[in-house]
């Protein structure tokens, strides 16, 4: 028997056995034309083991069967491309019918002898004379397989579901292998007479049983990639074995054989042992060879569960998520929304990348939508939404918004068989569609996270609660001091302001008595919806204490702030009254950090403007700024003493050195150059004093300017001109309120004062600058332009000198510039050079 006729005999068992599989299930018109490719196919090979089967067979023997297997191959591929006709969604069409018509001419004239003019066997090879039919059945057999493959390529760009595309991938594989090795390896000179044609048609068929009888089928992607590993590890392992071979044979020609083996034990042991370390390195290689810069957000979505099983902060996993799987998939946009106060209506929570002007997506709890969510565990692909039954009651407006979303799927997330939450996803870069690797990756991060954000709603509704005032709703007193702090740590980093309200219900306590205790308490809900509806999202209420609130209003001046507080007081006067009953309230308003650096600072000033409100009739407001000086305190808290505000003031300047390293210390130096030039004049030692202060804190209104505007290497715009300009009055604005100081605030204000009238922010000129601005302005402007800078070169000292002659009559006092020059020139050879 002919060793290679096994090829065609192991065919057509699998043919027989993949066509009684297949017809278990033929309900579908492609299952029904898939049995038939099988049955043709498993004629193929049987009429093929055939005719090769014997070496001795007769030349009679061989024509007959050899006619029939050319009357089978172009069969063959006349039944695969009714198949994928069928699988496109297309009926079978003249082509198919034409092609049925040429196998049975084929055939025909096989049988009478009019193709085969010879057969004979040698060697277990078959050779035959059939010429011109080879080239005929080309002619027939390329434009078939042609138009096969152009109708899969069509269907998988055609398709938007992930699931279609990745079956239709498939077949183009199977396609790719029938034709690479069933119509292409045969010309091959080496393979010429040989069955090696049924192997491709072989795999081509479990590739098409296994897509068609699969529901959830391993994406190809992945399917590849783990190929594509695993061919990698063999070639290395085959290149070191061959390697020790080759090795032994040339080292150990006298016991050739026994270090053969010795060699080659050595090494499968040596590849056994790292057999996982290298399938593990060989997958890494390929999986960031095919996702290049995606690879590692893709790896960890791959572990989000572990990687996230210790955090309870939910904008921390709303961050762990969204991040990646934005970077992962190459997409513009991710959502999470989750429900209101915890069984409202699904709202957007997290978007990344952040867009302010982007409209939240929103769904009510009888929406189409949400209900279609909780039912499925797959996401919904909203290209879908008008084909899908369960979105017909969807209302147009609810459809729109989804169409210009710019989202492509919604993902439930579910914990113990509960919708909590929505994973929104926008549409890919590029205009890409979604793969089903995509898909699965999702499901599977999805799944992870439902456990985790409902402990992290948990722990977040746990911290509210601690948070909270149970009566009101409102924060309480312990959170107002956690925030208060947050807010001045904020403002010294950034250099923002903040101003803070204090309210007491007037007459409480009488109230109380006169209505009971249960009236009191809708008083107090009532007044804390009303500061609610009064103030901004980012503002913060709480209920300080008994009948007391508090109001922090981030970035708000005061008298911005004031009108907030009046706002708050009328819509209290208007609407917290239950029934006739008249509730009205006081209010005191205080800012930072002009009324103070620390917490007791702020407090106790807002609450003195609140006693001084009460005192003045009550139903008011009063600022900080309108307290009658020596006024006492409501709560009995006593203002810092004179010694320890002028410590906070000079810890503060070098709060402000210290937000630019560049101007480390400049405020320092400054103060000793005008000490310098103030006793050259000969002034007093009081004024001396005043100019040594006012040296050290004439930049302190810096505190209000943003780092970004103070570092920033390049020039200004005008926007950011306008705070580094303010800092000046805002720095008397911090420093009025010490008594000790108060001889400072000229310098301090007027130092950016030009001698011709062009400076800030007075416009004052020559002598109606007063001679402590004049002699801090040179001073100020010395030792800038001899600091490095990031905008501008540093100058040397000589250099500075003559820049400040250049300018002296127009931004300097011409005679104080002389002095300051003579004063500098003189140390200038035991002068230290500034770093």
């Amino acid at each position: 028997m002919n060793l290679w006729a096994l090829i065609p005999l192991i065919g057509f068992v699998t043919f027989t056995a993949l066509f009684i599989i297949v017809l278990q299930q033929t309900r579908k018109h492609v299952d029904r034309v898939f049995a038939i490719f099988l049955s043709t196919s498993a004629i193929w090979s049987f009429v093929t083991f055939m005719m090769i089967r014997n070496n001795a067979a007769s030349e009679e023997y061989l024509k007959f069967w050899n006619s029939l297997v050319i009357a089978a191959i172009p069969l063959v591929a006349v039944t695969y491309y009714h198949f994928v006709r069928s699988y496109t969604g297309k009926p079978a069409g003249l082509m198919v019918y034409l092609g049925y018509i040429f196998t049975l001419i084929t055939l025909v004239l096989g049988l009478t002898s009019k193709i085969i003019k010879s057969a004979w066997m040698e060697n277990g090879y078959l050779f035959h004379d059939i010429k011109p039919w080879e080239y005929i059945l080309a002619a027939v057999l390329v434009p078939i397989l042609a138009l096969t493959l152009t109708m899969l390529i069509r269907k998988y760009r055609n398709s938007k579901d992930p699931a279609d595309r990745n079956r239709t991938m498939y077949l183009i594989i199977g396609w790719s292998i029938l034709v690479l090795i069933s119509y292409v390896t045969p010309f091959t000179p080496v393979l010429v007479g040989l069955p090696t044609d049924h192997i491709g048609n072989i795999a081509n068929a479990l590739i098409i049983t296994y897509t068609i009888t699969r529901l959830n089928l391993l994406d190809i992607r992945f399917v590849i990639r783990r190929s594509l590993a695993y061919s990698l590890l063999v070639l290395v392992s085959a290149g070191i074995i061959i390697g020790s071979f080759l090795f032994s044979r040339e080292y150990f020609q006298e016991y050739q054989f026994v270090a053969m083996l010795i060699v080659t034990l050595f090494v499968l042991i040596l590849v056994l042992f790292f057999v996982r370390p290298l399938v593990r390195i060989s997958q890494t290689a390929v999986d960031r060879l095919f996702y290049g810069d995606s690879y590692i957000s893709r790896e960890t979505l791959l572990a989000f569960s572990s990687r996230m099983s210790n955090i309870i902060e939910l904008n921390q996993l709303a961050d762990a998520m969204l991040a990646p799987v934005c970077n992962a998939l190459r997409i513009t946009q991710a959502r999470l929304l989750f429900q209101e106060n915890g069984g409202g209506n699904f709202v957007t929570h997290f978007t990344y990348p952040e867009d302010p002007k982007g409209e939240a997506l929103s769904f009510s709890l009888d929406n189409p939508m949400v209900a279609l969510l909780q039912k499925e565990n797959d996401p919904v692909d909203l290209k879908q939404i008008d084909s899908l039954p369960q979105l017909k009651g969807l209302w147009e407006v609810d459809r729109t918004r989804l169409i210009n979303s710019g989202l492509e799927f919604l993902h439930p997330i579910k914990s113990r068989e509960k919708l909590i939450g929505i994973l929104a996803l926008g549409k890919k870069q590029n205009n890409r569609l979604y793969l089903s690797e995509d898909i699965e990756l999702i499901k599977s991060m999805s799944n992870q996270a439902g456990i985790l954000i409902d402990n992290a709603r948990m722990y977040s509704q746990a911290v509210i609660w601690a948070n909270t005032d149970g009566l009101t709703e409102l924060y309480n007193h312990r959170h107002f001091h956690e925030l208060l702090d947050r807010e001045i740590a904020r403002g010294a980093r950034f250099g923002s302001i903040f101003s803070l309200i204090l309210l007491d219900i007037d007459h409480f306590k009488t109230f109380n008595d006169n209505y009971g205790h249960l009236t009191g308490d809708e008083v107090l809900r009532n007044v804390g919806r009303c500061i609610e509806t009064s103030i901004r999202s980012v503002d913060m209420a709480f209920r300080y204490g008994g009948e007391e609130f508090a109001i922090i209003l981030p970035s708000t001046r005061l008298n911005d702030a004031y009108k907030v507080a009046e706002r708050i007081r009328n819509t209290i006067e208007a609407k917290a009254s239950p029934g006739t009953i008249p509730v009205t309230v006081s209010l005191g308003v205080s800012t930072w950090p002009i009324d103070g650096m620390t917490k007791q600072d702020i407090i106790s000033r807002a609450d003195t403007a609140l006693f001084q409100a009460k005192q003045s009739g009550r139903n008011r407001v009063v600022l900080s700024s309108e307290v009658t000086k020596g006024q006492t305190s409501l709560i009995g808290s006593e203002l810092e003493s004179k010694e320890r505000a002028v410590s906070i003031i000079y810890a503060l300047a070098a709060t402000v050195d210290a937000k630019d390293h560049y101007t480390y210390g400049h405020s320092k130096k400054v103060s000793q150059y005008a000490v310098n030039m103030a006793e050259a004049l000969g002034f007093p030692p009081q004024k001396i004093a005043t100019i040594r202060s006012a040296g050290l804190l004439h930049d302190i209104g810096k505190i209000a300017v943003p780092d970004s505007i103070l570092n920033k290497a390049g020039p200004l715009t005008d926007d950011e001109w306008e705070p580094l300009k303010a800092h000046p009055e805002l720095g008397m604005e911090i420093l009025k309120h010490v008594i000790d100081l108060v001889n400072c605030l000229p310098a301090i204000l007027h130092h950016h004062e030009h001698y011709d009238g062009s400076g800030y922010p007075g416009g004052l000129k020559g002598e109606e600058i007063p001679i402590e601005a004049r002699v801090l302005t040179i001073a100020d402007t010395y030792d800038a332009i001899t600091s490095v800078r990031p905008y501008r070169n540093q100058l040397t000292p000589q250099e500075a000198l003559d820049e400040l002659r250049r300018c002296a009559g127009t931004q300097f006092d011409p005679e104080l510039v002389k002095l300051f020059c003579k004063a500098i020139e003189r140390s200038l050879p035991r002068h230290i050079e500034i770093e």
